[in-house]
């Protein structure tokens, strides 16, 4: 029930504002290259808009499957797919902590701030790792625990409480209160770029399910699991109470 309450909470989110392309792409590019991607098959476990899934079959590779539970966001996803043209991309409602697909299917594994919105994220990496290949690449998007998480998850606790006709025009509320706060420390514009502060708000405070982690315990997790990490990033930009950690790590193997 949890796992729907997310997929018609997105339903909302990711039929009211898409990412704008040339930022998302930039983002991409800090950890892949066209070079890298070219022929090969990628996972992007909760597309969401499908941005992302977009910027892979546009940069070469040979085939990308966006999966999400919400039925909102793969409309907006297959729209995008439209838009561009894009042959070699697919989108399919999926569970991400049960798919479908044989072991070692993907070359790349794309999970941008999703697994900790499953109601096991560390069973979602799992089940990530084991339809990457060997040598393949995952990255995770994770929501980071600092001393201040409480603070955010009382609030969103409280928020969610509310009847679900009032949320957009609760952050949109919180959003005037809060966007002097926002320019003060200058952190505007370090957030997803093409998405009012407003649709952030609702993203982050609204959303059913929500776990933080320790930079440090997805990393043992993940070396526990046979990778090497390649790439590490503290944080995506956004607040550092509720920021992204980014990691990419090598499945070992041939």
């Amino acid at each position: 029930m949890n796992k729907e309450r997310v997929g018609k909470f997105y339903d909302v989110v990711w039929t009211e504002y898409l990412p704008e392309y040339e930022a998302s792409e930039k983002h991409w590019l800090l950890f892949y290259s066209p070079e890298e991607v070219r022929g090969k098959t990628v996972l992007d476990a909760g597309c969401g808009t499908g941005i992302f899934s977009a910027i892979f079959a546009r940069n070469g590779a040979a085939e990308v499957t966006g999966i999400d539970i919400s039925p909102g966001s793969l409309e907006t996803a297959r729209s995008l797919k439209e838009k561009f043209g894009l042959a070699n991309a697919r989108f399919e409602r999926r569970d991400m902590l049960h798919l479908p697909y044989p072991g070692a299917a993907f070359d790349i594994v794309w999970a941008w701030g999703t697994v900790h919105h499953t109601t096991n994220p560390l069973g979602a990496v799992a089940e990530l790792d084991r339809v990457l290949k060997p040598g393949g690449s995952i990255l995770l998007a994770v929501y980071k625990k600092t001393n201040v998480t409480w603070i955010h998850e009382t609030i969103r606790k409280t928020l969610i409480r509310t009847p679900r006709w009032s949320w957009n025009a609760l952050a949109k509320i919180m959003a005037v209160f809060g966007g002097p706060i926002v320019f003060l420390f200058k952190k505007r514009e370090k957030s997803r770029q093409g998405e009012k502060l407003s649709e952030l708000i609702l993203d982050w405070y609204f959303v059913p399910i929500r776990h933080h982690y320790r930079p440090e315990e997805i990393r043992a997790f993940l070396e526990k699991r046979g990778f090497a990490i390649e790439n590490y990033l503290a944080h995506s930009g956004r607040f550092d109470s509720s920021s992204n950690f980014i990691y990419k790590a090598r499945k070992r193997g041939t």
